[in-house]
């Protein structure tokens, strides 16, 4: 999942890249914390009926961090992100990690912009993924020999498939750093199948709920001024 994420990623700077020469009205970049709402209710079901009694349950709020960049010419917005995030449940014997990550390129539209706001709606196409990892506690190695003469304590299946991201994104440059609220809808158009690390396919994995609703709150570095770069002063 980690090489399509890049892979995505540089071919969106690339195409920033491409669209930065003369005449740009504003560039910039932007990092924090983002938020998505999962249904984790097939997931539940597969622990319960392999009979696993998690002390927790998955929060549908999966938290992350991530970064994006983009180069606004005239109206069009063009750019590329990238986020990630993971949460570990367990029960005495078994610790299981979730973990969601995903890169896209965006393209959008400016539909409203002013000094220091910018409204623009944006779709995202790219690529996002689903990891499992499952390790058994109930009688871990405390020293690396041990280890040795009992390998295998960890599990992970995943999977990759293409996403769909239609977006509002709402830029703030104060002045060189800024704020920017992006919100949209993550969706996986396709059925997930579940590999394990060797690249075997695992059969009758659990099911994972297409859409997921998201929001990030980001700080910007950089800005736009009409029609021409941001400068020093």
């Amino acid at each position: 999942m980690k090489r399509h994420v890049v892979s995505l990623l540089a071919i969106a700077l690339l195409a920033a890249a491409a669209v930065a020469a003369p005449p740009v009205n504003g560039a910039f970049g932007c990092f924090g914390p983002t938020v998505g709402i999962v249904n984790f209710d097939s997931l539940n079901s597969a622990f319960s009926q392999g009979g696993v009694s998690l002390a927790d349950k998955p929060s549908s709020l999966q938290w992350g961090f991530g970064g994006a960049g983009f180069v606004l010419v005239e109206k069009v917005v063009i750019g590329g992100s990238g986020w990630g995030g993971s949460q570990t449940i367990g029960s005495d014997d078994l610790r299981a990690t979730v973990e969601i990550a995903g890169g896209e390129l965006d393209l959008g539209y400016r539909v409203f912009s002013l000094k220091h706001l910018l409204i623009a709606p944006m779709l995202g196409i790219g690529g996002s993924g689903y990891t499992i990892k499952l390790q058994d506690t109930s009688d871990a190695p405390m020293n690396f020999n041990r280890l040795l003469q009992r390998p295998g304590m960890t599990s992970k299946i995943s999977f990759s498939g293409l996403t769909l991201t239609p977006q509002l994104m709402i830029t703030i440059p104060i002045s060189v750093v800024g704020v920017q609220l992006r919100g949209g809808y993550c969706y996986t158009p396709v059925n997930p199948q579940w590999e394990l690390e060797g690249g075997s396919k695992q059969f009758r994995g659990p099911a994972i709920s297409k859409g997921m609703p998201f929001a990030a709150l980001n700080v910007t570095l950089g800005g736009f001024e009409g029609g021409k770069r941001r400068g020093r002063k």
